[in-house]
């Protein structure tokens, strides 16, 4: 007999699926949306779909496994506890020389339990990110505070304009609401630097030299400042700072802490430069004012990408849309809005793991391997949970070195680069495997992820592993019960639930508004939005590398959960047919990827959208099966928030040597 059961997907996703897991003979797993979930409307992505591929993997670790010369051994839980708890015993009054990595494989609750234990500890952790936080900060400084209303807010307006961001490839739910809206009227215009997945989403498109977003968005406010008329809002007699202010909404000036350093700013730049600068005729430039201009009637809203904010100046690159969109009137105002990533709604008490003393001291991800490789005191023991650490951190084999040279224990389900380079490995409990509740970035719903199944071989969920290693500490670290820990974080959120209550109903919202800002009055203390204060050049460039590499999300697969049977090698990298590269390259054919960090073999495809400055390499693959783009990018910062800016490298393809 199958038994049905709801549950939710809590993996590295936005969308937040709630499932419904049909279980049937012989443990068959068939994964399906669930249609009364609003958001999830009974449709998910064909990565969630698989997921029973990833269960039952044959490759898949399920006991725990010690090192031991180049490989491994397979060990009981009591032997590898044992042999960790010696080391953070041994290091227990020097917390500072562990180093606890723990990211967000799962959007689970109960997954963050080590941060807890090590932060009990006292242990160093990284800061800075390899995701959102540049354009996360941007948006701060610009509203005061990360506010986003509803995606189906968006999908109201008459034009929506997509700046990077790839519904095909990240989110099939937004992809789904595009479409819907275009069906009923709406446009949308798509910027991009040429990767696949907008043709069928757009009217039309923009392809755009990367990393140089922030020049377009100043290019069209340029054009709209020089068209000589002033567009008063209704009720306005015209813009408090005086002067005239072009196509530009008044009254969203007069709520700006700066608006006229920023028309002068403006005012100072040569829209040639601009255009030059991202690569866009004025026409397309002009195209886009018009979007945006007040004087079209109904809302732009403005979609911002998951790429945008991955370079030098990602974080500009982001604050100067947001300004495109302020100073057309198009924030706090209804079916407008721009959409980056939503507020935490604080559905429960997200904050059971915070604990004293907390990270003696961090590293930076950008540089973590030579940053701990000069530590004093030096770290002697890491932690990595959460994360293919060595395949998503730059500089991948000195990070690969750095966590062999140490006892490193590895919280991992499969032999990735970075369990390969562990001293310890211990296997996770998967999705559906284990109970959580999980929160989403695209919809106010608090999702129930039920228990379907029981771990496979000795698996332990996160939580009991890193209760477990507490609890054989001397002193313990003692932690409630799991049921305990999701119970009080319910009752203690704005959702004043229960886990019996969730456990009933599958998943709880609350209430979202719908128009942030509206009331005109934003998050900094005077009420008033931030305008950029500057425009900063494009770094110069290395003549000998003239391509960027960008390394986006695929399609098929989640981040780094590329099964290895499924990897190819040579990797496969795509350049636009106008690419000079190709004058020496044969299509199909390999050559060398180099950049001034390192070199890899790659075979060459075509990709017909693809900015001719660009080489695309979808990221994701491993080391150990001749891939990974990280192993030739260095380690830079950009210019907010410790953000990762992996776009920044510059690369080349040459002739590969003959064997």
């Amino acid at each position: 007999m199958s038994r049905i059961v709801r549950t939710a997907c809590t993996r590295h996703c936005g969308d937040g699926c709630a499932l419904v897991v049909e279980v049937g003979e012989g443990g068959k797993l068939v994964v399906r949306g669930n249609p009364d979930h609003p958001f999830t409307q009974g449709f998910i992505c064909a990565k969630t779909a698989r997921f029973a591929e990833r269960l039952t993997s044959l490759r898949r670790i399920v006991t725990p496994l010690i090192r031991d010369g180049e490989g491994f051994r397979e060990a009981s839980w009591e032997a590898a506890l044992s042999l960790i708890a010696a080391q953070v015993q041994r290091l227990r009054r020097t917390p500072e020389r562990m180093l606890h990595v723990h990211y967000h494989a799962s959007f689970g609750l109960l997954h963050q339990a080590s941060k807890l234990l090590f932060g009990t500890l006292g242990a160093s952790g990284f800061s800075g990110s390899p995701c959102l936080a540049a354009g996360a900060e941007a948006v701060r400084r610009d509203f005061g505070a990360v506010r986003q209303g509803p995606l189906s807010e968006a999908m109201r307006a008459e034009r929506i304009v997509n700046w990077g961001r790839n519904a095909g490839a990240q989110s099939v739910h937004l992809a789904a609401m595009i479409a819907k809206a275009r069906k009923r009227g709406a446009r949308v215009l798509s910027i991009h630097p040429g990767d696949p997945g907008y043709a069928g989403i757009s009217d039309v498109e923009i392809v755009i030299r990367p990393g140089t977003d922030r020049f377009l968005a100043a290019a069209a406010m340029k054009i709209l400042l020089e068209r000589g008329q002033v567009h008063v809002s209704p009720g306005e007699s015209g813009w408090a700072g005086g002067g005239a202010c072009g196509v530009l909404d008044s009254a969203s000036l007069a709520r700006c802490a700066d608006a006229r350093a920023f028309l002068d700013l403006l005012g100072g730049l040569d829209l040639e430069v601009l255009l030059d600068a991202c690569g866009v005729s004025r026409q397309q430039a002009g195209m886009l004012a018009d979007w945006y201009s007040p004087g079209q009637g109904g809302p732009t809203a403005t979609l911002i990408g998951r790429g945008v904010q991955r370079y030098a100046h990602g974080g500009e690159n982001v604050r100067f849309i947001d300004a495109l969109a302020m100073l057309t009137g198009n924030i706090g105002r209804a079916g407008g809005g721009v959409y980056y990533m939503r507020q935490d709604l604080k559905q429960a008490a997200w904050n059971w793991t915070q604990a004293e003393p907390g990270s003696g001291r961090k590293f930076p991800l950008t540089d973590l391997a030579a940053q701990v490789g000069r530590a004093d005191p030096p770290v002697e023991f890491v932690w990595v949970e959460g994360m293919n650490l060595v395949t998503q951190c730059p500089d991948s084999l000195a990070t690969a070195a750095m966590l062999k040279e140490r006892f490193t224990v590895v919280v991992e389900p499969f032999m990735t680069d970075t369990a390969r380079a562990a001293t310890v490995i211990l296997p996770p409990a998967l999705m559906l495997e284990c109970e959580d509740i999980a929160k989403a970035d695209s919809h106010p719903y608090l999702n129930h992820s039920a228990k379907v199944l029981e771990p496979r071989g000795q698996a332990r969920s996160n939580f009991d592993i890193a209760s477990a290693l507490g609890a054989v500490l001397d002193p313990p670290v003692n932690f409630p019960a799991a049921e305990e820990v999701l119970d009080t974080a319910l009752c203690g959120g704005n959702l004043r639930s229960s886990l019996s209550e969730l456990r009933e109903k599958g998943f709880l919202g609350v209430d979202m508004p719908e128009t942030p800002w509206a009331d005109g009055v934003f998050a900094h203390p005077d009420g008033l939005y931030r305008l950029p204060e500057e425009l900063h050049p494009e770094r110069p460039d290395d003549p000998r590398y003239p391509l960027r590499l960008l390394s986006p999300v695929r399609r098929d697969h989640l981040l780094s959960q590329v099964p290895e049977e499924e990897q190819e090698s040579p990797p496969r990298v795509f350049v636009s047919p106008d690419c000079a590269a190709l004058a020496t390259l044969a299509p199909g054919g390999v050559a060398l990827l180099e950049t001034a960090h390192g070199s890899m073999e790659v075979r060459v495809d075509i990709l017909e959208s693809l900015h001719p400055d660009a080489v695309l390499y979808p990221r994701g693959d491993w080391l150990s099966r001749g891939g990974c783009v990280n192993r030739i990018i260095r380690g830079v910062e950009a210019d907010m928030a410790g953000q990762v800016a992996y776009y920044q490298a510059r690369a080349r393809l040459v002739t590969a040597p003959a064997v």
